[in-house]
């Protein structure tokens, strides 16, 4: 452990040293998360926009004078909202809706190479590696079927939901001059490699009228696309 924290503080100290400019943005923004459920039967499920909130701190790092590749950390903290509508039918063949809801909060750590272009007003494209960590949440369930009991409780990371992700982002932005520092508008989409699910139970009622129960295993990756806006500030 002594000899990563002498590694990285060695290695954030050769980079402050490379560095021409350094700015720290705070940013706040909003998030539309979606699940990739693959080829698994959860994937003919209706999924909603249900949007969430985004904030946190990056450092905008230049290494060259030009400003023109910048090195760019954050750490984030992320809401993430998913709503599914279930459709099965029920006696007499009516259509029954069974709504999972789920509301995660993960802390986001991207490391991020960033390309600007511009004078002036300037344009950039980035992309690097993402690891987030859930903190905590909530899930719930809503039946028009009696026999599937619904329920509101805190998410289980032990038996249900992986706690940590890895992703890999990719998104662009614009900065304009304001005061000393830039005022950023920034869009990313962030593409997950874990599951979301360890496994889960998912109830539905067949064509006969039947209460079914079928455990499905790990699926579910996070698709998420973030609109933030920030501000720039100037460190040296």
């Amino acid at each position: 452990m002594i000899k990563k924290i002498v590694l990285l503080s060695i290695l954030l100290i050769n980079i402050r040293c490379l560095a021409q400019e350094i700015y720290i943005i705070p940013q706040v923004g909003l998030n539309a998360n979606t699940y990739d459920f693959g080829e698994t039967s959860s994937n003919l499920s209706n999924q909603r926009f249900s949007p969430g909130v985004s904030a946190g701190v990056g450092l905008n790092i230049a290494l060259d004078e030009l400003r023109t590749f910048i090195l760019q950390p954050e750490i984030n903290y992320s809401m993430r909202n998913n709503r599914t509508d279930h459709i099965s039918s029920g006696t007499m063949n009516e259509a029954l809706t069974i709504q999972q809801k789920s509301t995660l909060h993960y802390l986001e750590i991207p490391l991020l190479a960033r390309f600007d272009f511009g004078i002036g007003t300037r344009y950039y494209f980035n992309a690097g590696p993402s690891f987030s960590y859930a903190l905590g949440g909530r899930e719930k369930l809503e039946s028009d079927e009696p026999r599937i009991q619904s329920y509101n409780r805190s998410a289980d990371f032990d038996n249900r939901f992986n706690r940590t992700d890895w992703s890999a982002l990719i998104g662009g932005g614009i900065e304009f001059p304001f005061n000393d520092g830039f005022l950023v508008l920034d869009a990313r989409f962030s593409w997950g490699f874990k599951t979301l699910y360890k496994s889960r139970e998912i109830q539905r009622v067949d064509n006969e009228g039947n209460l079914t129960s079928t455990i499905v295993g790990p699926e579910g990756k996070n698709r998420i696309f973030t609109l933030s806006i920030g501000y720039a500030l100037p460190l040296n």
